[in-house]
């Protein structure tokens, strides 16, 4: 008989209960934490025939410790599940794919940097985003079909916070396919996103300028309709009084003041 078929007929026995334990210096050392793998491989993929693919999905530490696999890990120095689903599939899958990631994982200067290289994965690696794309496709729906929900709880479910954190500086909260709830609501926020998008994207060099030449089709253009439609009813009428009363109550704009 072979040592994996050994090894793995001597979990049978403990699993079925002939066995009460494995025997004694089973999982030390280099050789024990090879058992251990084979034992992995075995109980995912045999026992309990669960594809590879849906690992992360299915695996929670109480799958493995209920199937008495925990003191295995322990001798290794092992108390988190996801360091005995590495060893038995090294490099395979990443820590924040698992359903249960461990409470701590995201505390902290360092859980911090985890989040941010997890995200910066995901969007650069596995969805290929370009630049343009990332603030359209990051959302709600974004960190729940990626399995990143514990990052997007530690950022205070704040899809620009996370995106901040990874692209410090490139984007502005209003380039979001969503914006923070009642976020123009706060006048500070509308002239903010309204001055960039006169002055920096459109290029107008005053806003009586804006006022002649800002066409209702620009704010489509510019990913800018949530603005239009939130703060302004998608009226320009709106938006020419708002431009009016920014040239009475401030100094004309001008790109060379």
């Amino acid at each position: 008989m072979k040592e994996k078929e050994k090894v793995i007929e001597i979990y049978r026995d403990v699993l079925s209960g002939k066995r009460v334990r494995f025997p004694n210096h089973f999982f030390v050392g280099e050789q024990g934490k090879n058992y251990l793998a084979i034992l992995t491989c075995y109980l995912i993929e045999e026992y309990l025939g669960i594809p590879i693919e849906d690992i992360p999905r299915n695996i929670k530490a109480e799958t493995l410790w209920d199937h008495r696999l925990r003191p295995a890990a322990h001798v290794q120095g092992w108390t988190n599940f996801i360091e005995v689903i590495e060893n038995a599939y090294p490099g395979k899958f990443k820590p924040w794919e698992f359903t249960q990631v461990p409470w701590k994982y995201w505390r902290g200067e360092t859980g911090e940097k985890r989040a941010v290289e997890a995200v910066r994965y995901v969007i650069e690696e596995k969805c290929k985003m370009t630049h343009h794309e990332i603030p359209l496709r990051i959302n709600h729906h974004f960190f729940k079909e990626y399995r990143l929900a514990g990052i997007f709880h530690f950022f205070g479910e704040s899809p620009y916070q996370v995106i901040n954190a990874v692209y410090p500086g490139h984007f502005q909260p209003w380039e979001l396919a969503n914006v923070p709830m009642n976020y123009w609501k706060n006048p500070e926020n509308i002239k903010q996103a309204l001055d960039d998008f006169l002055f920096q994207k459109l290029g107008f060099s005053s806003y009586e300028e804006a006022l002649v030449k800002l066409k209702s089709k620009d704010f489509l253009q510019y990913r800018m309709s949530g603005i239009f439609q939130r703060a302004f009813d998608s009226r320009m009428c709106t938006v020419h009084q708002w431009i009016r009363e920014q040239t009475i109550h401030n100094h004309p704009k001008s790109i060379n003041n």
